[in-house]
C-alpha cells in the first residue's frame, strides 16, 4: 500500500521539479497568461490526484484528506505562479486548493477501485503539465529532421512504461487496501 502512495507522490513531486525546471528555461519564450494557465493546471491536477488518493486512503476522516490535498495543490500552483507573475501565483494558489477539496470529496465518496481508475486518469494528465512547456511557447517550432519525430515516440514509450508500472503498483495497493478492510471488518464484529 505504501509503495503506490510513494509512486504517487514521488512521480506528483517530479512534475512539479521537472515543471520549474522549464519555466527556467522557457520563461522568456512564454507570455504572463500561459504561466497563469500553467499554474492553474499543474495546481488543480496535483490537488485532484492527491486529493484522491488521500481520499481513500484516510477514508472517513474527510477533514484530513481535504487538508493536506489542499495544501499540497496550493503550493504547487502557489510555487509554479509565482515564477511569472502574482496574478498566476493567486490563480495557481486557488485552483490548487479548490483540486484539492474537489480530490477529497471523490476520493472520500468512491470506492477504492473507482478511485485507482481516476488517480492513474489525473496523474497522467498532471505528468502531460509537462509538455505544455513546448506547446504554450511564443516561437513557433517544426519538425526539421528525424530525430524531431524520434524524441516524442521515446518520451511516449517511456511515460507509458512508466505509467503501466504504477497500475499495477496500483493494483497490489487496491489489493492490500480491500485485504486490511475485510481483516478489520472481521475483527471488529465478532
Amino acid at each position: 500500500m505504501f509503495l503506490y502512495n510513494a509512486y504517487v507522490f514521488f512521480t506528483l513531486a517530479a512534475v512539479i521539479l521537472i515543471s520549474i525546471v522549464q519555466v527556467l528555461r522557457h520563461k522568456a519564450d512564454m507570455t504572463v497568461m500561459n504561466g497563469m494557465i500553467t499554474s492553474m493546471y499543474l495546481g488543480m491536477n496535483i490537488g485532484l490526484t492527491c486529493g484522491i488518493l488521500l481520499g481513500a486512503v484516510f477514508q472517513g476522516d474527510l477533514f484530513l484528506s481535504t487538508t493536506l490535498s489542499m495544501l499540497t495543490g496550493a503550493a504547487a500552483g502557489l510555487i509554479m505562479g509565482a515564477l511569472f507573475s502574482a496574478a498566476g501565483a493567486i490563480e495557481g494558489l486557488m485552483s490548487g486548493i479548490m483540486g484539492g477539496m474537489m480530490g477529497a470529496m471523490l476520493g472520500e465518496m468512491l470506492p477504492p477501485e473507482k478511485s485507482l481508475v481516476l488517480i492513474n486518469i489525473f496523474l497522467t494528465i498532471s505528468i502531460s503539465t509537462i509538455f505544455l512547456f513546448k506547446i504554450l511557447q511564443q516561437t513557433s517550432s517544426y519538425a526539421k529532421s528525424l530525430k524531431d519525430f524520434v524524441k516524442p515516440v521515446l518520451a511516449f514509450i517511456l511515460l507509458s512504461t512508466y505509467l503501466l508500472t504504477g497500475t499495477h503498483l496500483g493494483k497490489a495497493w487496491l489489493d492490500d487496501f480491500i485485504h486490511n478492510t475485510n481483516h478489520n471488518g472481521q475483527h471488529q464484529n465478532p
